[in-house]
């Protein structure tokens, strides 16, 4: 039973961590001027944001993670 929580929580953690991930490399790649690529990216992390429990979690980390690659990092 142990395995399953432990299961269980690192998928819960790979589906709040992708759409983070996702946004942030669509915003690198719309900064590049990659904008297929970057809105790919963007599409396919707000899928994950949906899936991610709670729901606005998700997408409030999709958001964050677009700001963070869009901006400059310095």
């Amino acid at each position: 039973m142990a395995s399953f929580s432990l299961i269980a929580g690192l998928l819960l953690l790979v589906l709040w961590a992708l759409p983070l991930l996702l946004g942030f490399l669509s915003g690198r790649a719309y900064r590049h001027g990659r904008t297929r690529v970057g809105l790919g990216l963007l599409l396919f992390g707000g899928f994950l944001g949906l899936l991610a429990r709670p729901r606005p979690l998700g997408l409030l980390l999709l958001l964050l993670g677009l700001g963070l690659g869009y901006g400059r990092l310095r």
